[in-house]
This record gives C-alpha cells, structure tokens and sequence, in this order.
C-alpha cells in the first residue's frame, strides 16, 4: 500500500483531483458554478429534447387530417353547394338569352306589322317515326296552346300545333301532309296553297299549289304565309321557290318550296298564341281546298 502512494499513478490522480477541486472552489468563489453546471446540463439535454420534439411534430402531423377533417368537410359541402348554385344561375342565364335572342332575331326579319302574342316553348323531344320531322315542345293546354296555331323559329314559319295535352303538344311540320297553309308570293303578289308532303322530307321542301296560270313567280322568289283562314298571320317567312312548273290538270302552276326553318334544328320555338288578322284583298282559293 505504502508503494501505492508513493507510485507515479498515485501522483497523476493526486494532481488531477487537485486540478478538480481548485476548479469547484474558485467557481464558488465567483458566483459560477451555476451557469458553468447549466452549459454542460444544456449540452446534454439539447439533444434529447430535439429527438423529443421531433417525435411530437410527427404525432400532430400524422394526426391533423383527423383533427380538422369535419373542418375541410364542411368547407368542401358549402364550396359544392356555392358551384351548385352557379351552374343553376347559369343554366337560367343561358335560357333567357336565348329566348330573348330568338324574340330579337324573329322581330329583325319579320317585316309584318301584325301585332303577335307568343309563347315561347323548347323542344324536348322529336318523333322518331314520323318522316316529315314533327317534334314536341314543354307547353300545351295550361298556357292556352290549342290545336292549329303557328310555330316558328328565327328562320320563320316551321309547322302548326297538332295534338295538345295539358302541359306538352305535338308540332306538325310544313312537309306534313295533314297541313295546308295559304301562301304569297312576295315579288308577284300571286298566292297558292303550300302543301305538305312526307316524301319530299328529305329535302326540307313542300309543295305549292294553285298558283293562277298566268302567274310570272319564279325560282328564288320569297314565300310568305297569305293569312288567309284567320288562323295564321300574314308575312311569316316560309322559303323560297325552287321551281315553278304546269300543274297536271294544265289549269293552274305549281311549285317546290325550299322551307327557311329546319325542324330538325330546333331548339327554341315560339307559338303565336295571339295576332291582329290582316287579309289579303281580293284573296280566292279553290272551294275544295280548306285551311287547318
């Protein structure tokens, strides 16, 4: 033992622990000790407190869609509900210029003063097996719509009013063989009877009728309706004459009308509910013809 302390070994550790409480002492002395035992604490326990940290981030990362999920829901249903409303708006919007477009476009090339009341209405479905194109529309007998009265489109006269039911009815075309309307020639003032024909369909035409003999109407001459019947109104657009040809019996002239309105481009129609008769003078048809 006594070798022990008389070793060189026992002589370092003496000198370091001598070392060690010199230290301790002189930062008593100082007011030191403290801060000196705070750094090293914080040295220690800095990373510790990093790794703890970081586990807590990840736990609230991992847990803030559950936490605020009935949040972004509820914003998700009132964005829905906002998009919901704008397409109805638009979809209202769009269906009201539409309408006011067509009024627009029809009174731009009605050269008629005839005083009309209409009631506009949408095609909503066509009749697949009818050759002559007839289709119906959303409005019948609860908007006063009765059987006869004219349908037209921007582009003028497209049929009459068929079948009605209370809310819907059925729009017989000019090529519809069941139709016979009183026409003018607007250049020759001559008028005849434009008549219906399911085979000339395919060509969006019609056929005039019992034009005088004498008659100088000629291919690119503009159709009109006559008014003749009271049911509808004179000056509505009708076509154009394609041809004018001897009539069979060798009495009268006939014709093929190219019609202006396409049935099977309708969309958006009007029905002249309404209109202030003005007649043609002097106006005759052949006693066995009648008007619808």
């Amino acid at each position: 033992m006594n070798d022990f302390f008389r070793s060189k070994t026992f002589k370092i550790i003496a000198v370091l622990l001598a070392a060690v409480l010199a230290f301790f002492l002189r930062a008593v002395y100082t007011g030191g000790l403290m801060p000196a035992l705070s750094h090293i604490g914080g040295a220690v326990a800095t990373p510790f407190g990093e790794f703890f940290a970081g586990i807590g981030n990840g736990i609230q990362d991992f847990f803030q869609p559950i936490f605020h999920g009935r949040e972004l829901q509820k914003e998700n249903e009132d964005l829905q509900r906002l998009v919901d409303e704008l397409t109805r708006r638009q979809a209202d919007y769009d269906e009201l210029k539409n309408q006011n477009d067509l009024y627009r476009r029809f009174f731009s090339i009605s050269d008629s003063n005839a005083d009309y009341t209409l009631e506009p209405a949408t095609v909503i479905a066509h009749v697949p097996d009818d050759p002559s194109g007839s289709f119906i529309i959303n409005i019948g007998q609860s908007q006063g719509i009765t059987s006869g009265m004219p349908v037209i489109t921007e582009n003028g006269l497209v049929g009459i009013v068929g079948r009605v039911s209370e809310r819907y009815c059925r729009v017989l075309t000019l090529m519809d063989p069941a139709v016979n309307i009183g026409v003018l020639d607007s250049t020759t003032l001559d008028t005849g009877i434009l008549t219906g024909d399911a085979a000339m369909s395919e060509d969006n035409t019609a056929r005039l009728t019992y034009l005088r003999l004498q008659s100088e109407a000629a291919a690119g001459d503009l159709i009109l309706t006559s008014g003749y019947g009271e049911q509808i109104p004179q000056g509505l657009t009708v076509g154009y004459l394609s041809e004018v040809s001897l009539a069979a019996t060798g009495l009268t002239l006939e014709g093929v009308i190219d019609l202006s309105a396409r049935p099977e481009n309708a969309r958006q129609v009007f029905v002249i509910t309404d209109f202030t008769v003005t007649q043609t003078p002097n106006e005759e048809l052949p006693p066995e013809e009648t008007n619808p």
